[in-house]
């Protein structure tokens, strides 16, 4: 599981915490100093990271044009800066560094450092769309748009299996009589794969491959494990099979992103709205003796098509962007194109 935090202090406060798709190495102890911590950073990212083939990435050149900027006398600031511009040409949204201290300094990579959340409000849904808004927990929120057309608000998959089937078992019932569904994935945040794959087996009739994956296992760019096949099949005890929209914006990411995959193996469907963020790997995180830290990416995840949209990400089949200035004046032109759509 990966999930975007935009506090920094949050972000420290987590940093230990299991996660679904992040895992905590401990290596040996290294001398802190600016030199050290850089071949720290360099060496770590070469023997673990997905990317660097992935992406055709040439690794050794980043060393060599960076490791003579670092020196004894290199300030925090400089070394940062210089991390970060080594970093960067992995265009990878899960990468994340963080550097506390007054003040603290925190890296995103990818689209994920660029982007603003400004093009979403739940509250807008709630407030001018929905007939009644029902709010089963803080990460779902369901209701009706129109007497025949339902809706489900998901902002992650982060939770039990069990909590999704009763979820869903909840909300079909009230959808029942629907004839059509929008399922907003907006500023989906991320949560574990398998509970994705269970959510859109909730809309599925028969089992597609989806997606595949393999992780980094040794200390060749090219080393991975044998990719494993990922399938959506029926779940729970019923499928919602009548027409489905789905809405996506630049912060639907991750298991967002995996989920949305899932669901178009699963059935027909109609994405509106952005292009996804394009990040899906799992990450391992990582402390430098100077007391940063950092992740990494270890999965090459595919789509049915055998291609990565690392940095790339998902794009609809219908270009609707919510301008900020519309938002807030309780407007959603993603939403309102969506309603012309599902029949």
């Amino acid at each position: 599981m990966k999930k975007l935090f935009s506090n920094f202090f949050t972000l420290i406060g987590i940093w230990l915490s299991l996660s679904a798709c992040e895992d905590t190495l401990v290596g040996p102890v290294t001398p802190n100093n600016p030199e050290q911590n850089f071949e720290q950073l360099w060496h770590e990212y070469d023997q673990l990271s997905a990317f660097i083939s992935v992406k055709n990435i040439n690794w050794e050149a980043l060393y060599a044009q960076y490791r003579p900027q670092v020196k004894p006398t290199t300030t925090d600031a400089e070394l940062f800066k210089i991390f970060t511009e080594m970093l960067a040409p992995l265009n990878d949204s899960h990468l994340t560094l963080l550097a506390p201290g007054t003040p603290p300094m925190q890296y995103d990579g990818g689209l994920a450092g660029q982007l603003k959340h400004e093009d979403f409000s739940l509250k807008v849904v709630k407030e001018h769309y929905l007939t009644e808004a029902i709010e089963y927990s803080p990460s779902i929120t369901y209701g009706k748009l129109a007497p025949q057309i339902g809706y489900i608000y998901l902002k992650d998959s982060g939770l039990d299996e069990g909590y999704y089937q009763k979820a869903l078992d909840k909300i079909y019932d009230y959808l029942k009589d629907t004839d059509g569904l929008v399922l907003d994935l907006r500023d989906f945040e991320g949560g574990y794969d398998k509970n994705s794959a269970y959510i859109a087996g909730r809309f599925a009739t028969t089992k597609k491959l989806f997606m595949t994956s393999r992780k980094r296992n040794g200390p060749k760019h090219t080393d991975f494990t044998t990719p494993v096949n990922w399938y959506v099949q029926p779940e729970g005890k019923n499928q919602y099979t009548k027409p489905l929209v789905i809405l996506t914006n630049r912060w639907t990411t991750s298991s967002g992103e995996v989920l949305l995959w899932a669901l178009k193996a699963a059935k027909p469907v109609v994405q509106v709205g952005d292009t996804t963020l394009g990040a899906y790997s799992d990450q391992a995180r990582r402390e430098l003796p100077n007391g940063w830290y950092y992740t990494i990416s270890i999965n090459d995840i595919r789509a049915v098509d055998g291609k990565s949209y690392e940095g790339i990400g998902i794009a609809p089949d219908i270009l609707v962007e919510n301008k900020k200035a519309e938002v807030l004046a309780g407007k959603d032109a993603v939403l309102e194109k969506a309603l012309t759509v599902v029949h």
